[in-house]
């Protein structure tokens, strides 16, 4: 008997472009499943507190304090360093110190860690030979740890990101930057012609700023230039004076184009993200992976520089920032492919949230997700909630369903050996799946089981009913989907190929073949088997409809065969139902569970070879009206747990990938 191949399961790469902290709860999502590979994509343009002195001090770089905020939690997360360091990292200067004691104070922080106090002498030491005063209040130690990083570095930003994961034991690359390292500060523009002259106004909480527009600039803007500005033309002019454009981090390239999925984090847009988005070429790397999810996730509570902004606001900006402040033309989808909105419903919290916002005017429907996405009433995005079914999806996209064909009613070794036949001849081999075949009766030829590429099993009434055997079999064969086939000589078995084909993505719970749909087939069987019992005919005619019609009156939705014998269904729906796999009325329990739940039925065309009726068996007017009153009964009957549980397991696989 020929054995199913393992297949090992590839990992997922997903790059999150992150602010400070509004990622939190999505890095710590994906870091749960060692199979992700993430990248954090940060930019440098912070410039407020000590981030903001040590910019000053050492002139041509850029802020470390989100770089260090971000270490500093995956470290902890993974676990790669001692608490104790981190705590070192993260500690403050108290205000007041004088330079020596605070440099005192520092060197004793670091004393216990070597690689520490190595770079917190590169940085006294450039201190020393500058003479260039430094304001120590309520400065970060891993601030300070950085600028001496950069210095040992020789003034290579991005290098000092590599060299300061190092230090608490992160691989490189988890943590880059979005640019190449090149100095810039942001400034903007508010839509009330306010000028906002640094990174730390724009997210100052006091301003309350509406921002019209984001700019990266060197030099920063002197004390003395805001007062001669003369209103927003005048600043907007001296901006795109001195706009730089920082090239797009070589690094972070083929991480992108390589990018299973693409998240645009949450956070303080204008000061955060929005100007990670401005680099050039990173729009056009983005667009050209056409494989990868890209996702927006907009706020869920209002800050300062977003006040007043609603969710279609956010995703408004951010496609104008992607594409590079609306000159060029990149379709949206290649961007971002979904956005993801949050609507609180009736949460109450003391903070605002942030509206919707007029939603129909976002072009396509397709990329919208409107939900509650927030964790209780914390203001904190449930990241499980989001990314759960992407995560899902890609971990197991190249997993082939596993689905157990059974072949029932085949009357004869011959019947099941041509069923088996047509299977393979009809391509079902070739399919990303791992079939395996049941039938009850004695062994076949081994000969012929052994030239079999999948396994074949007999199932024997002489120790438990079949129906218990071939359960138990799916049941502990972990299979996703059961395929019914009644191998009688009616069906063809290429028909089993065309079901599976549809089954590969995971995402339908059912495959229904229809002989109605196989309009001259059902034609030339009714004039077969009729010919001279027209008045039969008509009734079983009449009758046919009636159960479609049945379905469509009790479930909303239309089947055209609800009598079909070739059907493809979720293994967990068939092993829930009450009744033997082989029961007359086994169609009408299927589909009153699937079509109780709303589940998602593709039906396809079958080939049907009338047969006598003397050699088969038929559905009698009795037996159709049995299956009516099944599927009225089936529509009041509660579900099972199990049906409910069957539901609520499919759905994070039940997201397209592609």
């Amino acid at each position: 008997m020929a054995q199913s191949h393992t297949v090992t399961t590839p990992g997922a790469r997903v790059v999150l472009f992150s602010g400070g902290r509004g990622s939190s709860m999505l890095s710590r999502q994906l870091l749960r499943d060692p199979r992700i590979q993430l990248t954090l994509a940060i930019n440098g343009y912070d410039d407020g507190k000590s981030t903001g002195e040590v910019r000053r001090f050492l002139g041509d770089a850029l802020g470390p304090s989100d770089f260090r905020k971000n270490a500093s939690r995956l470290a902890l997360e993974l676990g790669t360093s001692a608490p104790a360091l981190i705590e070192v990292l993260d500690a403050r200067l108290p205000d007041g110190l004088a330079q020596d004691l605070a440099l005192a104070t520092v060197r004793s922080k670091a004393s216990a860690y070597p690689a520490l106090a190595e770079r917190v002498e590169a940085f006294a030491a450039e201190l020393a030979r500058t003479g260039r005063p430094f304001d120590f209040d309520d400065c970060s130690v891993g601030n300070l740890v950085f600028a001496g990083s950069f210095l040992l570095c020789g003034r290579r930003f991005n290098d000092a990101v590599d060299d300061y994961c190092r230090l608490v034991g992160l691989p490189v690359g988890i943590v880059e930057n979005v640019t190449d390292g090149t100095n810039a500060h942001l400034v903007a523009i508010g839509a009330d012609g306010t000028v906002l002259g640094s990174e730390e106004e724009i997210v100052g909480a006091a301003g309350q700023n509406r921002i019209e527009d984001i700019f990266l600039i060197d030099p920063p803007l002197a004390p003395g230039e805001r007062q001669g500005l003369g209103g927003p033309d005048a600043a907007r002019a001296l901006f795109r004076g001195r706009e730089v454009h920082p090239a797009l981090n070589p690094r972070l390239v083929p991480k992108i184009a390589e990018a299973d999925l693409i998240i645009y984090a949450p956070g303080t847009q204008h000061s955060s993200l929005f100007p990670s988005y401005l680099t050039p070429g990173l729009s056009d790397v983005i667009a050209k992976n056409l494989r990868a999810i890209k996702l927006l996730i907009t706020n869920i509570q209002a800050d300062a520089e977003i006040a007043g902004s609603t969710a279609v606001d956010i995703i408004e900006r951010a496609r104008f920032y992607l594409q590079e402040k609306g000159s060029r033309h990149t379709p949206t989808p290649c961007l971002i492919t979904h956005y993801f909105v949050n609507d609180p419903g009736s949460a109450e919290t003391g903070a605002p949230y942030v509206p919707l916002g007029q939603i129909e005017t976002l072009e396509d429907p397709r990329l919208v997700r409107i939900a509650n996405y927030e964790d209780g009433v914390t203001g904190r995005h449930d990241a499980g909630k989001i990314l759960g079914p992407f995560i899902s999806s890609l971990l197991h996209r190249h997993d082939p369903q596993r689905v157990a064909i059974f072949l029932h009613d085949g009357g004869s070794p011959n019947k099941l050996v041509q069923s088996i036949i047509e299977m393979i001849r009809g391509g079902m081999t070739d399919l990303p799946i791992e079939p395996a075949v049941f039938y009850e009766g004695a062994p076949l030829d081994d000969g012929f089981v052994s030239s079999l590429p999948f396994p074949l099993h007999a199932l024997r009434a002489d120790t438990s009913s079949v129906d218990a055997q071939f359960r138990a079999a799916v049941h502990e064969g972990r299979y996703d989907y059961v395929v019914l086939f009644e191998s009688s000589g009616m069906y063809r078995g290429e028909d089993v190929a065309g079901l599976v084909s549809s089954l590969s993505t995971g995402r339908l719970d059912a495959v229904w073949g229809s002989r109605r749909l196989s309009v001259r087939d059902i034609e030339q069987s009714y004039q077969f088997r009729y010919r001279r019992k027209a008045l039969l005919g008509w009734a079983s005619y009449v009758g046919s409809h009636v159960l479609s019609l049945a379905t469509l009156a009790l479930f909303g939705r239309y089947i055209s065969d609800t009598l079909s014998a070739v059907r493809a269904v979720r293994a967990r729906d068939v092993i829930a139902l009450d009744v033997p796999l082989t029961h007359t009325r086994v169609n009408e329990h299927l589909l009153s569970r699937l079509l109780r739940r709303k589940a998602d039925i593709l039906e396809i065309p079958v080939q049907f070879l009338p047969i006598s009726p003397d050699l088969v068996k038929r559905t009698t007017v009795l037996e159709g009206v049995q299956a009516l009153g099944a599927l009225v009964a089936g529509r009041f009957t509660a579900p099972s747990d199990t049906t409910a549980a069957a539901s609520e397991e499919r759905r994070p696989s039940s997201v397209p990938t592609r």
